[in-house]
């Protein structure tokens, strides 16, 4: 098979979620993610990752422990296409114990927000990458056959999958704004105002246009009132145009 090799940037908000930003650097910057692969794919939901085909290097960090849950995050950020968050440590959507399994969503799933899942960062390029991933497998490896045989499993089962070969740590930029709940909320009211005042706008100006037609004034036409019982106006009018004037004898 031809491979196919791009790459996508992630920025995290080391402020907000502490914790989890940290977690994600570590195994960043310890090659923790090197050949790991996009074992599960849901079209229009998520990509995930963060298990090691490396058994004994999953082992290692399994030992370590689950991530503890950050304090309380004002305006945590919510579930919406691009952003990443852990999973929980058993590799499901909900809030529990996190490991070192992410997911990105594929759509803006408000859903998982319900459920206390709460992203730590963004995809902020290569878009377009993420959407080459194979998804045809979907969900159908098995989380608890990658920690008992890794690598060999993959390969032989699902042959097809996209894997990460290096990620690294390119720079450290604060990110200044990723959308959060309340400034959604805020982005949503002031789209509304914007729309009613361009829709007032565009009223106005119709109004405009269509009383001025009212202020011009009417064309004046010459005409003689007409007498309602006399049925030859129009025949009498033309004979008075065209009759000559009476002669000497005609008196």
């Amino acid at each position: 098979l031809e491979e196919r090799v791009d790459s996508f940037s992630v920025t995290v908000r080391e402020k907000k979620s502490p914790l989890a930003s940290a977690r994600f650097r570590e195994l960043v910057n310890s090659g923790f993610f090197n050949g790991c692969s996009f074992f599960r794919v849901l079209p229009a939901y998520v990509w995930q990752f963060g298990l090691s085909g490396n058994v004994t290097r999953q082992r290692e960090w399994d030992a370590r422990g689950t991530l503890r849950e950050e304090s309380h995050i004002e305006q945590p950020d919510w579930n919406m296409r691009g952003t990443i968050a852990f999973a929980a440590s058993d590799g499901e959507l909900h809030r529990g114990p996190r490991g070192t399994q992410l997911y990105i969503n594929n759509d803006d799933n408000q859903a998982l927000d319900s459920k206390g899942l709460v992203p730590f960062g963004r995809v902020v390029d290569g878009m377009g990458t993420l959407s080459a991933v194979y998804s045809g497998y979907r969900d159908r490896p098995k989380q608890t056959l990658i920690h008992a045989r890794g690598d060999s499993y993959l390969h032989a089962e699902f042959p097809k999958l996209s894997y990460i070969v290096r990620a690294q740590q390119v720079a450290f930029i604060e990110e200044p704004f990723a959308l959060s709940k309340n400034s959604r909320g805020l982005m949503i009211t002031i789209g509304m105002v914007f729309a009613a005042f361009v829709c007032c706008a565009a009223l106005s100006i119709a109004q405009r246009r269509l009383f001025a037609g009212y202020k011009q004034a009417a064309p004046e036409e010459d005409f003689r009132p007409r007498d309602d019982d006399d049925e030859d106006y129009g025949e009498e009018e033309d004979g008075a145009e065209d009759s000559a004037p009476p002669t000497a004898d005609e008196r």
